[in-house]
């Protein structure tokens, strides 16, 4: 179900994937949800995959990837990335995207608090409702708070 803000998309919404509630999914996989949307859109409706999208997509793998420990990408991870790959070999090298992430990862220039605080946002399920976001700051930065 959509919150209340996004109500006026439901009827465009075709299928909900839940990476936690997929049957058969490693847990490998279930690493990174955008590894299990590219899947299932390759499985389903792969002429959706446009070059736009596969760099949407890839580049949330390779972040994903990025802040696991050692930059770890595990097979399955590895798998959807090369299929995306051999189908828009235009694509930059993942060394350069993972560079401009790594970059950008803390760099606040040009976002907001709100961006920041919405970002990773999760909210409990309880009867008390609790919002945490995690915020990057170099040392510098918390210094000067």
């Amino acid at each position: 179900l959509l919150d209340s803000e996004d109500k006026s998309l439901e009827s465009a919404v075709v299928k909900v994937i839940n990476p936690d509630e997929q049957c058969g999914v490693s847990l490998e996989l279930q690493a990174s949800s955008s590894s299990v949307v590219v899947k299932e859109i390759l499985q389903e409706a792969p002429e959706l995959i446009t070059q736009q999208l596969a760099y949407l997509l890839r580049g949330s793998i390779l972040f994903k990837c990025m802040s696991l420990e050692a930059d770890r990408i595990t097979e399955q991870q590895e798998k959807v990335l090369s299929i995306l790959e051999e189908k828009f070999p235009d694509l930059p090298p993942r060394e350069e995207i993972i560079s401009v992430l790594q970059e950008t990862q803390f760099n606040p220039q040009g976002v907001s608090i709100e961006d920041i605080m919405l970002k990773d946002l999760k909210i409990s399920d309880g009867e008390i409702k609790v919002a945490i976001s995690t915020v990057y700051l170099t040392l510098e930065v918390r210094g000067n708070l």
